[in-house]
């Protein structure tokens, strides 16, 4: 199955952790020790950030920093309306377009509520 890609927190970690090893003086070895990571894994991720985070996490890295500087820059969005959804005790579901008036709705929701019990798929 393999592992799961490595995000953006990942390499910051590992970058971290890289530097606090060239700043200790010790041994790969015993620096792997002392942080609980295999010899593998740590070089796998020396040899992963020989050349800096990957591109297409600097983007990303860039975003987070401008948003903790408060220089984020917002885009307008619309939001489009939804339907109305409403799960009745008896396991229905009600789905209605906005903007229906209060009568039909209450009737809509008198009616699915006196259904029996929804039954689903038999297991």
């Amino acid at each position: 199955m393999g592992r799961p890609p490595s995000g953006l927190d990942d390499y910051l970690a590992w970058q971290q952790r890289l530097e606090s090893h060239k700043e200790s003086g010790l041994s790969s070895e015993v620096f792997c020790l002392r942080e609980g990571v295999s010899k593998s894994t740590f070089h796998r991720w020396a040899r992963q950030l020989a050349d800096g985070i990957p591109d297409t996490l600097k983007e990303e890295q860039a975003d987070r920093e401008r948003a903790e500087t408060g220089e984020a820059v917002f885009l307008p969005i619309t939001l489009k309306a939804s339907p109305v959804e409403i799960e009745l005790p008896n396991g229905g579901i009600v789905r209605l377009p906005l903007g229906v008036g209060q009568a039909v709705l209450v009737e809509v929701i008198r009616a699915a509520g006196s259904l029996r019990p929804w039954k689903g798929p038999q297991s």
